[in-house]
């Protein structure tokens, strides 16, 4: 009995709007005054424009050439994503400058002038090597990439000894 109260509850919600449709034919009223029925497919929003997903394919793609140009240099040499090697993690990066409105431009001038200090109690004080070769737009992407890492809180400090 349930299983025929469901179909029949799938056939009305399917043949309703042909029936509000069909209801007028014989009549004398206009045909362009009559307001299309209200669905469910009528009420589901439109489909997005193929040029409003281009922006995010771009950005995924220059992301992803982002970080082959990170991997040609000696960047992964001494980072990686999730752990400290040499210089700290860039998830840890990430979390301690998620809410600095400066930080792209600050971590640009980091890599392209190198720095030491900032992470002296995971690194032992080791420094970062400065990258002059690279460009200011490259190492503003460089930057935007590590910002861009799901940010992790780094452990706890270590003592120093």
């Amino acid at each position: 009995m349930i299983e025929y109260r469901f179909h029949a509850l799938v056939l009305f919600a399917l043949l309703a709007p042909c029936a509000a449709l069909l209801g007028g034919c014989g009549k004398k009223e206009n045909p362009s005054a009559l307001s299309p029925p209200s669905s469910p497919i009528s009420q589901m929003p439109a489909p997005v424009a193929p040029e409003a997903v281009a922006p995010t394919e771009k950005a995924a793609a220059a992301m992803a050439s982002t970080e082959a140009a990170m991997r040609k240099s000696d960047c992964f040499t001494c980072h990686a994503v999730d752990k400290k090697i040499i210089g700290p993690a860039y998830s840890w990066v990430a979390y301690r400058y998620k809410d600095d409105k400066e930080a792209t431009a600050n971590l640009s001038a980091k890599i392209k002038n190198g720095g030491m200090g900032n992470w002296n109690d995971y690194t032992g004080g080791a420094t970062m090597s400065p990258h002059r070769q690279l460009q200011d737009d490259d190492t503003k992407a460089m930057a935007q990439w590590v910002l861009g890492r799901n940010p992790v809180e780094p452990p706890a400090k270590t003592a120093a000894k």
